[in-house]
């Protein structure tokens, strides 16, 4: 029995691959079985290669590994793109009746199901997909019964009729490999009676933004972004919300930057050409003071760059773009469940500091659909943090001798009060351009002093009074540390196992929070070995920590547009513990 199943899907873009491993791993959740999934898609609606990965196990998996068990080849290209990854205890599902000629290596167990014949005889050649699903269930000894569920969920607002169908062609593809095929592979996948629930990093940003109150989004679709206004859509007007997709990216921010002004918890997401648009707004959010959200689901740039490929190449733009200083929060969800989490503290963040927050994930994070215990959010654990918002019975002491509001207040953690419309005497104006306590234009010199030094204050205080912390995994004494941020550390803490079993100690430090961020000066000092992993080419963490630190990393940066892998992390740790660290 093997530890875990990989299997996979893959045919051209708009045959259905993510449809078709979105129902095997609903299936695969339902059956009480942890499922971690992979997608690679091309940046194209019909043609191209696209595959969907899945990694199933009764234990937690966090990473994709190179290895896969079963295969649903729709196409030659498919086999050859995964040939490395086959191994003798290996199947290969395919048609042998289409027109193509299947070149399967020998020693790899070929299934050849009539995948279009056989959906035809359960009502439409458009299930084979369903077939082949069935076929796998057969080969692995998975009750296809799990996939029922899955199937009435996708296809239950076509009719029941269209449903029963697609439950005949998964049992078609398994009565056929049952008849045909003598087969023991060696897969059995148990099942378990827990309870998972199973969602990607754009859906958990989304549920955390409905979890932390907000009420209006405003975005222009973009991959992989586009996801989290898909799931607010539709759920958020159940809370008195709104989402609106606006024309481009600059009236989205906008949008998004008046319905905060109005008091209203408000978000953005993009990826990094819409963060590039959004910039000149950005700076108006913080001279304004305006507390919002904007999310960044990082591709492989730049201009258009691979728009369905992993990088994590936006880090300087966050932490240094716009004209000017702009004080701002930046954090770095290092899982889905943390989507979730840190969402809700970028709300939090963005209204007790009335400051921007970029919340920046990026592809491996936002496709990948995980597994978690329900309790992983638990709603009752959810603070919801609105800052200093003034009332009519407070808005007193906020007052000048005139009776007038003072918005940008000078005070001594930087923070002002805030009033939202409709507080008395709470009425004031904010703008762009320079300004006094009250609001108003100014190029006085001590007043341009005050303003900028109370807005950077915010920001000194954060750092002072939050928790700015890590995750931290492996042998805390041990002398090598690898540091990491966003998506790679479900790989590195799999990597780990993989590491101790040769023998090799490591510390891993996954970071959540770049600016304001931990100080890792003294875990950087006091290491022998310092490694940062990324998925970039010029290292821009590794830059951040070296400026912080005054010492020397080595790196281990990846910028093919494909995320890292347990052992491949496990191999290049390996080579980077035995190099020499980098000159000055």
């Amino acid at each position: 029995m093997a530890e875990d199943l990989n299997w996979a899907v893959g045919g051209e873009a708009g045959d259905g691959i993510d449809s078709t491993g979105k129902i095997f791993a609903q299936a695969l959740s339902r059956a009480g079985r942890h499922v971690f999934t992979s997608k690679d898609f091309a940046s194209r609606i019909r043609g191209g290669y696209t595959a969907y990965k899945i990694r199933t196990s009764v234990d937690e998996v966090q990473s994709v590994v190179d290895r896969l068990d079963i295969l649903v080849a729709l196409t030659q290209r498919t086999i050859d793109e995964n040939l490395d990854e086959l191994h003798e205890d290996s199947a290969v599902i395919y048609d042998g009746e289409r027109s193509w000629e299947a070149d399967i290596p020998d020693e790899i167990t070929a299934v050849d199901v009539p995948l279009k014949s056989l959906a035809e005889d359960a009502g439409g050649a458009i299930m084979r997909n369903v077939v082949a699903l069935g076929a796998a269930c057969e080969l692995t000894n998975f009750d296809v019964e799990y996939l029922d569920e899955s199937l009435e969920k996708r296809f239950g607002g076509k009719g029941s009729k269209i449903v029963e169908n697609n439950k005949e062609a998964a049992r078609l593809g398994q009565n056929y490999v049952q008849e045909n095929y003598d087969l023991d592979l060696g897969y059995d996948l148990e099942i378990t009676d827990n309870d998972y629930v199973l969602l990607n990093g754009d859906e958990a940003i989304g549920m955390g933004a409905l979890a932390a109150g907000c009420r209006f989004y405003a975005g222009y679709p973009i991959t992989p972004a586009t996801n989290v206004m898909e799931y607010l859509t539709g759920r958020i007007e159940r809370y008195g919300g709104h989402v609106v997709q606006a024309e481009d990216e600059l009236s989205a921010i906008n949008m998004a930057l008046g319905a905060a002004r109005a008091g209203a918890r408000s978000m953005t997401a993009t990826s990094g050409p819409g963060i590039d648009l959004m910039a000149e707004t950005f700076g108006l959010i913080a001279t304004s003071e305006t507390p919002l959200v904007i999310c960044d689901v990082m591709r492989s740039g730049p201009s258009t760059g691979m728009p369905t490929k992993q990088e994590q190449g936006d880090l300087n733009m966050t932490l240094y773009g716009g004209h000017g200083e702009i004080p701002r929060f930046v954090i770095t969800p290092t899982t889905i469940s943390e989507c979730f989490w840190k969402t809700v503290e970028a709300f939090n963040y963005a209204e007790k500091y009335q400051t921007p927050v970029y919340l920046v994930a990026d592809l491996a994070l936002a496709v990948t659909e995980q597994t978690f215990p329900p309790e992983a959010f638990d709603m009752d654990e959810v603070e919801i943090e609105r800052g200093k918002i003034v009332d009519d019975e407070t808005v007193d002491e906020w007052l000048d001798e005139q009776g007038r509001f003072r918005a940008h207040a000078d005070t001594e953690d930087g923070v002002s009060p805030r009033a939202l419309p409709g507080t008395i005497d709470g009425a004031h104006m904010s703008t762009g351009l320079e300004h006094d306590e009250l609001g108003r234009r100014t190029e006085r010199q001590d007043e341009r002093v005050q303003q900028v030094d109370k807005r950077n204050r915010k920001v000194e205080t954060a750092q002072e009074q939050e928790d700015w912390d890590y995750r931290e995994f492996g042998d805390p004494d041990s002398d090598n540390v690898v540091i990491s941020w966003g998506s790679n550390e479900g790989a590195l803490v799999e990597a780990l196992e993989i590491l101790e079993e040769e023998g090799t100690d490591v510390r891993v430090i996954s970071v959540p929070y770049i600016f304001p961020r931990p100080d890792l000066t003294e875990d950087v000092e006091g290491a022998e070995n310092v490694i940062v992993v990324e998925c970039n080419a010029t290292g821009q963490f590794a830059d951040v920590i070296e400026h912080d630190t005054l010492t020397r990393v080595k790196r281990i940066n990846k910028y093919t547009g494909v995320r890292f892998k347990a052992d491949e992390l496990a191999e290049q740790i390996e080579e980077q513990l035995a190099a020499e660290v980098p000159a000055q």
